[in-house]
């Protein structure tokens, strides 16, 4: 089976591929999707890794500026190994061959082999545990069988959906010793590590199964091989880290003690077997001495084993498993770098709301002086009696600039006095950015997500062409993350110009205060857009990473109209989809465009308008008539 792991040396991020071929490029459609800053000398369609005849090797695709491997140029085909380096262009993105081969990661610590060891896979032992419920099950064999039916060897209790087939999967043993779970031809398919199984694919110690999409998840926490001797002694050495470890050593302990005793009995008395028949009676005496010591020995070992037991079940009360703690930890490391994520988020906000804030200012100061310089104009022409209509020109002038500049304090005030930066830490994480292919060709745009399984909206036009054909392919990648997901149109309507997509596999945040009445924008109230404006290239700008970075723009709703809401930013760009919140951070439109010829006018679908697009079951979970 084909197993590649590589490193990219910018980041070091460890990439891992079980497939024959993996492509690297631009094109979002690649394995491996090159779009960091020094991404201009990468292709679309860069290089690809191939395997075959048990050998990597790495080929250029055509590309503009070359692949490199160990520095040198890659011409046809070039064999890849351990430790080599990959390199698209001299100075574009550098990957380091981590990996070949998984057997070193998946096959466990084998015991030294015994020659008179019978041939043929040995059976593995393994433990998995049920996170949710702290339930754990074992079992032994060549082949384990995991399912709802009796016939299983782990016996999973049926849930209300049946997700679970009564045979759903199996873990096996190949026959160079390695242990493998594939799907048992289910129903609703098997998972590891939120990857759907497809093929044979090898487990290790911590790998998450489930069986069925959002069915029951168990954790492997234990794993290990035997010859001819119980679970607990084959996996002894791995088991210092799992609750099991006492179990295993409290009956180890009572065995070795019976065995070490009856073997020295048998001895003295093949020794001394021809000495004098008073010599035999006192042997015998010494041997029924020894063997009531070796019954001692094995009630005190049970005796401790009860009392490992007991504090085993104390020590399980007392804190929790192994595998729960490491989740805990993980929860708070991923919390951490969220926390750091949005602390960056409201810093980007409240940067982008002070530049808004000093561009307005300067408007207003430039309103101001104009005004000053027309009042100034009329006062000269008054004393120097011109005629009623230069007069009347210079009065109306007057009126439209203090009409302007009362417009451009009005939105100074309304930013000022709104809470922006803590909209954009409690929503952004929630869009997303939209990239379709439309006839080979890429185009960009904005989408929310509304509910926790990945259901998302934006407008028609950004996952269609004007003359109503549908994208190709549409990939979304969510703020402040570097991979894409694909994603599927669920519903549309050109005449709304709305869209409802659903991004695969999604589990993440969703926009909660979303105002599906219409009644929560009012003309005057302050407003802001959350999107990526120009698309992907400007989403990346300025980033450190390859993640996408929303932009915020704030300014007043000017308008409202059943079938429309009309928003005025102190500055706008072309970020179609994205949400208008109002100052109560609530989602009450969709951002459709600019006027081209009138920066800072925009005009946005009203959310009422997108409810006829939901499904039953989506509007029922949302709470919608």
């Amino acid at each position: 089976m084909p197993y590649l792991k590589l490193v990219e040396l910018a980041t070091g991020r460890g990439l891992e591929f079980r497939s024959e071929r993996v492509r690297l490029g631009r094109d979002p459609t690649s394995d491996i999707v090159c779009d960091a800053p020094n991404a201009p000398v990468v292709s679309g369609r860069h290089a690809e890794l191939r395997f075959a005849e048990n050998a990597w090797r790495v080929v250029d695709l055509a590309s503009r500026n070359g692949t490199f491997a160990n520095g040198k140029r890659v011409d046809g085909e070039t064999p890849l190994a351990t430790g080599d380096e990959v390199s698209l262009g001299e100075t574009g993105p550098k990957f380091l061959v981590s990996a070949t081969s998984e057997l070193a990661e998946t096959l466990p610590e084998q015991p030294a082999v015994h020659p008179a060891e019978p041939a043929g896979p040995r059976p593995y032992a393994v433990s998995l545990l049920d996170p949710t419920t702290g339930r754990r099950y074992e079992a032994r064999g060549t082949r384990i069988r995991i399912g709802r039916g009796r016939a299983c060897e782990i016996q999973i209790p049926a849930v209300p959906d049946a997700v679970v087939s009564r045979v759903h999967a199996e873990l096996r043993v190949t026959s160079g010793g390695a242990l493998v779970v594939r799907d048992a031809g289910s129903t609703n398919g098997t998972w590891v590590n939120d990857t759907q199984v497809t093929q044979a694919v090898p487990v290790r110690l911590g790998d998450r199964l489930m069986f069925g999409q959002g069915g029951p998840v168990l954790v492997i926490e234990g794993l290990g091989t035997a010859r001819d001797m119980p679970i607990a002694h084959a996996t002894l050495a791995r088991a210092r880290r799992s609750s099991a470890y006492l179990r295993a050593l409290a009956a180890e302990m009572g065995q070795s003690r019976v065995r070490s005793t009856t073997v020295l009995a048998i001895v003295l008395a093949a020794v001394l077997g021809g000495a004098l028949y008073g010599v035999y009676w006192l042997l015998s005496g010494e041997v029924r001495d020894t063997e009531a010591l070796a019954q001692t020995a094995a009630d005190s070992a049970r005796a401790r084993e009860a009392a490992l037991a007991q504090a085993l079940a104390a020590a399980r009360a007392a804190a929790a498993p192994t595998v729960e703690v490491d989740s805990l930890r993980t929860a708070l490391e991923s919390a951490q770098v969220q926390t750091a994520a949005l602390g960056a988020a409201v810093a980007r906000a409240q940067s982008a709301l002070a530049d808004q804030l000093a561009a307005g200012e300067a408007r207003r100061v430039a309103s101001q002086s104009a005004l000053d310089r027309l009042r100034g104009e009329l006062a000269t022409a008054e004393q120097r009696a011109p005629p009623p209509g230069l007069v009347d020109s210079l009065r109306q002038a007057i009126a439209a600039a203090e009409a302007q500049t009362a417009s451009v304090a009005a939105k100074l005030r309304a930013v000022r006095g709104t809470d922006f930066a803590t909209i954009a830490e409690r929503n952004q994480g929630a869009i997303g950015l939209l990239t379709v292919s439309l006839a080979q060709r890429y185009y960009s745009g904005t989408g929310f997500v509304i509910s926790p399984d990945g259901y998302l909206l934006t407008n028609w036009h950004v996952i269609a062409d004007s003359g109503g054909v549908q994208a190709d392919t549409i990939w979304v990648t969510m703020a402040d993350h570097t991979d894409a997901h694909y994603a599927d149109v669920v519903a549309s309507s050109e005449l709304r110009d709305l869209a409802l997509l659903k991004i695969r596999g999604y589990q993440g945040p969703c926009l909660q205060a979303l105002d599906w009445t219409a009644a929560k924008a009012r003309q005057g109230e302050p407003a802001a857009l959350i999107g990526f404006p120009a698309g992907s290239g400007f989403a990346r700008v300025g980033s450190t990473t390859a993640a996408v970075r929303t932009s915020m723009t704030a300014g007043i709703i000017s308008r409202v109209t059943d079938d429309m809401i009309q928003f005025d930013g102190i500055t706008i760009g072309g970020s179609s989809g994205s949400p208008l919140f109002n100052a109560s951070g609530e989602v009450v439109a969709v951002h459709r465009a600019g006027l081209v010829e009138s920066p800072g006018f925009a005009f946005s679908v009203p959310l009422r308008l997108a409810v006829s697009l939901l499904p039953a079951a989506l509007k029922t979970r949302l709470g919608l008539p």
